[in-house]
């Protein structure tokens, strides 16, 4: 004869409230605070993460139904597990929806094309040699006839140019004027003597002068403008 079927399934609530009121059952009936003939703390582990594999397995886990610190040790590995392996397992599905968003992310944003960086133009030297000029001045009267008129290239120039006797060590201002005498092109420099010229340093950019004539004016704070032609080509 058929027993009559349940009439519904074991809830998890009330599967906690079972699992409780035996465990203070146990703790009435097998209290064992000697903890004899307790399994090792391994075993135990074992069992809470389902290894149920050892020989000693269906001993072990009898101990555990008959003895409340067992019971208790169980437990408590038990719940260490479950939640490690709750936690692993929400690491895993955020990782995974952070990859599928940055997978869709990235997918959608149109690619760069890489930019081609123009080389920067190069420094030019250029050296000037005024050293057998007098020092004079724009408001002295010329005397001599202007030598040869020097060409320079119209670019970025580190520019030496070796002064008149006569000129003091210093800092100086280098400008480039038109016909007009108005100034296209700014610098400054430091004049030093070398052993055999007074000769002064500076990097100044030409790239955006027209080509032909002009006036290089040079100077520092006491004297007035000395000042010689130039052709840039």
């Amino acid at each position: 004869m058929k027993g009559k079927p349940i009439g519904k399934e074991l809830t998890r609530q009330s599967e906690r409230l079972l699992i409780r009121a035996a465990t203070e059952a146990i703790k009435t009936d097998f209290p064992n605070p000697e903890r004899l003939g307790c399994p090792e703390s391994t075993s135990l582990i074992a069992i809470a993460r389902r290894n149920l594999s050892g020989p000693d397995t269906e001993d072990t886990i009898d101990h555990i139904a008959t003895c409340a610190p067992c019971l208790d040790e169980y437990n408590r590995h038990r719940r260490r597990h479950l939640l490690l392996r709750r936690g692993r397992f929400a690491l895993i599905c955020f990782a995974g929806v952070v990859a599928i968003g940055s997978a869709w992310h990235f997918g959608r944003m149109p690619q760069k094309q890489p930019v081609a960086r123009q080389a920067p133009d190069p420094v030019l030297t250029a050296t000037l040699d005024f050293s057998n000029r007098t020092v004079e001045r724009s408001d002295e009267v010329q005397r001599r006839p202007e030598p040869k008129t020097p060409h320079l290239k119209r670019a970025v120039l580190k520019l030496t140019v070796r002064l008149p006797i006569g000129t003091e060590d210093g800092a100086y201002s280098v400008e480039f004027w038109t016909g007009n005498d108005q100034p296209v092109a700014k610098a400054t420099g430091n004049a030093v003597w070398d052993g055999s010229a007074e000769t002064l340093i500076s990097t100044i950019d030409l790239r955006k002068l027209a080509p032909g004539e002009y006036t290089l004016a040079i100077r520092n704070a006491r004297w007035l403008w000395s000042t010689y032609k130039v052709l840039l080509d």
